[in-house]
């Protein structure tokens, strides 16, 4: 056994660990969040730890990732890190400090039929003459509703106790969830969540008052098994405890992080809470309802369902009203999700006549394009590089992260998150970068970092583990005295992000039958979408100039689709109608599609 400490902030922990033992599986065996996108397989190089007084020579894989300027400082990558001495290890925390959209612009919407209603009624008192049993009484007032025998067995005396009045608490005309003798007037509640890959967003609703009344977010736990779906799926792949892991995170997390924050402070109590619609990509539905994804990650890409489905919440093991429902909302495809689904009803696009353009770009990008007639879909696998899991100084939307970029007059100039010392780069200040250093000519448009530079910026550019780079911060100015750059490789990786993307809406033009001067809005949904620059998205490539003027940031619109959900049952119907419509364009056996992403690799205007 070696003794293990663990630094994080002012708090010391003191562990002893079998000889051997994984540093990155130890530390998210005992909920210390490390950054491992790749799921501890050795390929990403995030999961940096700084080990104290650490002589030992990394391996080579290891050198080539970290970088030697975090090498010298004694960083080491914890999935390469097997603890066979005594060690001091300090970790950077990040679980409280992200910046996480839950914003969304909401169509206008009505409360003449929530998904879950409440009603008081007056039974008429039994005679001789009328000798209906009490629960036709019940059933000649609301229809013939499912009713569970717990509720049937307290209808008799809860009736006669309160002189043959009841309010009762319908779910969507067909299940009864509640009984109960007390007044209408107390308010009820439901909860909207979009679960991301990366971010979970929550919103409490007021039933009787139509409105949202708190709203959370917080980092999807998940996460320490990997950043990508893929990577999620491969893990849960190698055992039911795995899969029963990944299922646990996120329900723990709907059940103590969110919950537990709206029922301390928002003077609610779990049992007035008789709904919770839930979306998200497929993979994660898949999750949340502890159901093996393995096929989606392999050709043809099936999941194992895309329908609706209404469960008993407590059947998911969400502590809401005992007799409470947990909405999983419908998908397309195995790479189209709900959350897609529920971001194009929220959008209104649906809806209209004209032709729209929605771009969520998340951990994967989505695109849909259409009105109310027709609607085309595909996903491009460009998260990563836009959420920071291939870029050497990148990283999400979090505290210190350089969000926005601008060179003026040979000067640079940069924001960071909570306006903090920079500790790295997120995807909206990735494109800002690319685009400035575009623009004073750093890199060209084949993406090429440029060795010989103007006086401006020779004192910027110099070689980073023998890759053509430009510094951003210097050691001295940066929050974690480290040196921040860009690199040649992570230029390459935007390009391939930013080809992915504007190939998939070219190829959807195309199979729409329409040109770009057809479109009349772009909705940019998510919340890379809601921060990045479109000026600069313009100026690398990454939409088309002609939609410059068009583009409209509509937040976390999964979110807001799933309020609407509970406000109004027919948008459950509409999002049915919704995946009828959308005809979904598999990009990977598209021939077409990698003729326009080798089109789309250089920068420049389209």
């Amino acid at each position: 056994m070696h003794k293990l400490t663990i630094k994080k902030g002012d708090q010391t922990f003191n562990f002893n660990v079998p000889n051997g033992k994984n540093l990155l599986e130890f530390l998210n065996e005992n909920s210390f969040y490390i950054n491992s996108p790749c799921g501890g397989k050795g390929i990403c190089g995030k999961c940096r730890v700084k080990i104290k007084d650490e002589q030992k020579k990394p391996l080579e894989k290891e050198l080539m990732l970290l970088g030697s300027d975090y090498i010298q400082k004694g960083f080491r990558l914890a999935c390469y890190y097997d603890i066979d001495k005594d060690i001091e290890v300090e970790v950077l925390e990040l679980e409280n400090e992200a910046q996480i959209a839950v914003d969304g612009v909401i169509k206008p919407f009505t409360l003449n039929n929530p998904v879950v209603s409440k009603k008081e009624i007056q039974f008429d008192e039994p005679d001789l003459n009328d000798q209906r049993s009490d629960l036709k009484r019940l059933l000649d007032h609301l229809g013939h509703p499912a009713i569970s025998l717990k509720l049937l067995r307290k209808l008799p005396e809860l009736i006669r106790e309160n002189n043959f009045k009841a309010t009762y608490t319908l779910y969507r005309y067909n299940k009864l969830l509640d009984i109960e003798s007390r007044s209408l007037q107390k308010p009820y509640y439901a909860i909207a969540v979009d679960i991301g890959t990366t971010t979970v967003a929550a919103y409490l609703l007021d039933l009787y008052e139509g409105k949202c009344i708190d709203t959370y977010a917080t980092l999807n736990p998940q996460r320490k098994y990997g950043a990508d779906v893929v990577s999620r799926i491969n893990y849960s792949d190698q055992s039911s405890d795995n899969l029963n892991s990944m299922h646990k995170a996120i329900i723990d997390c709907i059940n103590n992080d969110i919950i537990g924050h709206f029922l301390n402070h928002s003077n609610v109590v779990s049992n007035d809470i008789y709904s919770i619609a839930i979306v998200g990509n497929t993979t994660m539905l898949h999750f949340i309802m502890n159901i093996s994804p393995h096929n989606i990650a392999l050709t043809p890409f099936i999941s194992a369902t895309t329908e609706l489905h209404e469960f008993d919440a407590k059947e998911l093991g969400i502590n809401i009203n005992e007799h409470g429902m947990a909405i999983v909302l419908p998908s397309v495809s195995a790479y189209i999700g709900a959350d897609t689904v529920s971001a194009v009803l929220a959008s209104g696009m649906i809806d209209k006549d004209e032709i729209s353009l929605m771009v969520d770009l998340g951990t994967n990008g989505e695109i849909v394009l259409g009105n109310r007639q027709q609607l085309f879909s595909c996903s491009t696998a460009a998260g990563p590089a836009f959420e920071g899991a291939q870029i050497r100084n990148g990283m999400g939307g979090v505290t210190g992260a350089i969000d926005s970029f601008r060179i003026s007059s040979g000067t640079i100039y940069y924001t960071t998150i909570g306006d903090k010392k920079p500790i790295g780069i997120c995807g909206s200040g990735l494109v800002d970068i690319a685009a400035e250093l575009l623009e004073v000519g750093v890199i060209d448009e084949t993406g090429r970092v440029q060795e010989d530079q103007n006086s401006s910026f020779n004192k910027h550019t110099k070689k980073i583990d023998g890759l053509n780079s430009f510094v951003l911060v210097n050691a001295e100015d940066s929050g974690n005295k480290s040196v921040l750059a860009i690199t040649q490789k992570d230029i390459r990786e935007l390009q391939n992000a930013k080809a992915a993307v504007t190939a998939g809406i070219k190829v959807l033009i195309k199979r729409a039958g329409i040109e770009i001067d057809d479109i009349k809005k772009v909705y940019f949904a998510g919340g890379f979408g809601n921060y990045i620059n479109i000026q600069s998205a313009v100026k690398i490539g990454l939409i088309p100039k002609a939609l410059e003027d068009r583009v409209e940031p509509i937040g976390n619109a999964a979110g807001a689709g799933a309020i609407l959900l509970q406000m109004n049952t027919a948008n459950i119907d509409k999002a049915l109608e919704i995946c009828k419509k959308i005809e979904y364009i598999e990009l990977s056996a598209s021939i077409e599609f990698m003729d326009e992403y080798i089109e789309c690799m250089t920068f420049g205007l389209l």
